[in-house]
């Protein structure tokens, strides 16, 4: 491959990875269940994506693109009543580093921080169904602003969500989430990026009050930037599964192991991910 084509390349990977916001915390199997009003989590996630393959309409432009990320994710969420409904307000800290062999190119430091709540107009515990509403905003904090860090995007962002918990039998539930977000402009260039639209649907078996094991789908549409109208990335249609399995170590302490693998990728990395969540519940 000559150099021109591997800069060409490498800076492809760049911008694709710069929308992809691998430290956005994606809603797991139960993220949608309501807790007791006063409760209090702590939760810590490590996340550990890698890509050897990019595509970029479509198609493939490498198998060598050499992606691997290393993410710690530092989350506080607190539940507590606002007039009869049970709302949760929390804040996101990701910081983490990221490697591109095919660039040669190593970033690391602070994420864009995540705060919101979620409200939940149906919390029924005992019977195990819940409807919760959700707004998230991510405020552009993270370090090297416009070079790639997929951590760092160097404008504001407002997600909607939508999600509904349903015990369909003693063993088993399913949820439904849906979300919309939607883009400031880049503070920088202007660049303009079209709204991205998520669907995930979860499967989860209970194998007891404490263990789950959980099948997760998510798909992801839009999201395409352009800069005084020319396309910069292609808009995304991408698929992820992933399988689950949760259980409490102890009373307070629920651990949660996650494998993921992208089925289709639109425009960027097609990636392969392990994740890890450990939560303390006060």
């Amino acid at each position: 491959m000559s150099k021109t084509s591997r800069s060409l390349i490498a800076a492809l990977g760049l911008s694709s990875l710069a929308c992809t916001a691998a430290a956005d915390v994606k809603p797991d199997g139960g993220d949608y269940a309501a807790l007791p009003p006063g409760t209090d989590l702590l939760v810590m996630y490590y996340q550990h994506p890698t890509a050897d393959r990019l595509n970029a309409g479509g198609k493939r432009v490498t198998d060598n693109l050499g992606l691997e990320m290393d993410v710690g994710l530092l989350r506080y969420v607190h539940y507590t009543k606002w007039g009869d409904y049970i709302v949760d307000p929390q804040i996101i800290v990701p910081v983490g580093r990221q490697k591109i062999g095919l660039a040669d190119k190593e970033t690391s430091g602070l994420g864009d921080v995540i705060f919101g709540a979620t409200l939940w107009t149906i919390a029924d515990m005992q019977n195990g169904e819940h409807l919760g509403w959700s707004v998230f905003f991510t405020a552009p904090t993270g370090s090297d602003k416009n070079q790639g860090f997929a951590l760092s995007n160097n404008r504001w962002a407002t997600d909607f969500q939508v999600g509904y918990v349903k015990r369909i039998a003693p063993k088993w539930s399913v949820d439904a989430i849906g979300e919309v977000e939607f883009y400031q402009h880049d503070q920088d260039s202007g660049a303009k990026r079209d709204p991205l639209y998520q669907a995930h649907g979860h499967l989860r078996y209970h194998v007891s009050d404490a263990t789950h094991l959980g099948l997760s789908y998510r798909h992801s549409w839009g999201a395409k930037d352009t800069l005084h109208g020319v396309a910069q990335t292609d808009s995304r249609n991408n698929g992820n599964v992933t399988l689950s399995a949760a259980t409490f170590i102890a009373p307070t302490w629920q651990a949660m192991v996650q494998c993921s693998h992208d089925t289709q990728v639109q425009d960027g990395p097609l990636t392969r991910a392990i994740q890890t969540r450990l939560v303390k519940v006060f």
